[in-house]
């Protein structure tokens, strides 16, 4: 007889790569789908394009999750604080209403981005072209989805020694 044709007697082992893929795929396709349903599940996503989840596991779980499309993110670039207060004082003439690319008092540029709205600033062609002059700026970030949205302001400063810092606006003061 062939040694081939013989049955194999040896116990067989869990595949347990495929299974903990497999696994993994459930849990996204289960998140994609309850997306359009469950409101923390649209808030921890929008989160996470605006880095501000909870923690960075909490970011990092969120990974294998596909980027949305169907959120409506927007940016707003501004060399002066996005605070009324601060609007009344400054006068308008240095801020040249005529460039076209400002659409508003302090308003440098802004874009409607598919997903992950702070790599406006996170790439380096937005730090080099916003940055170069070495002025702090602020980003302005707008989420919406079914309802829900969710708004970020993030103020870019240059330390002493050239660093670029990216601080979440209401993190600033503590």
């Amino acid at each position: 007889m062939n040694a081939s044709a013989k049955p194999s007697t040896l116990p067989t082992k869990p595949d347990w790569g495929y299974r903990i893929l497999l696994a993994v795929a459930a849990i996204v396709a289960v998140w994609l789908l309850l997306m359009p349903v469950c409101p923390p599940i649209i808030q921890s996503t929008m989160q996470r394009f605006h880095l501000r989840t909870p923690s960075f596991a909490w970011w990092a779980i969120q990974t294998p999750i596909p980027a949305m499309y169907n959120f409506k993110n927007t940016t707003e670039i501004r060399d002066l604080p996005p605070e009324a207060e601060l609007a009344g004082l400054v006068d308008p003439l240095w801020l040249s209403p005529l460039d076209e690319d400002a659409t508003g008092l302090g308003v440098l540029a802004t874009r409607t981005i598919n997903h992950y709205p702070t790599r406006e600033f996170t790439f380096a062609n937005g730090r080099v072209r916003y940055l170069q002059d070495g002025e702090p700026r602020w980003l302005v970030l707008e989420s919406h989805y079914r309802g829900e949205s969710l708004q970020s302001m993030y103020e870019l400063s240059c330390d002493d020694s050239g660093m670029w810092r990216m601080t979440l606006a209401e993190d600033s003061a503590q």
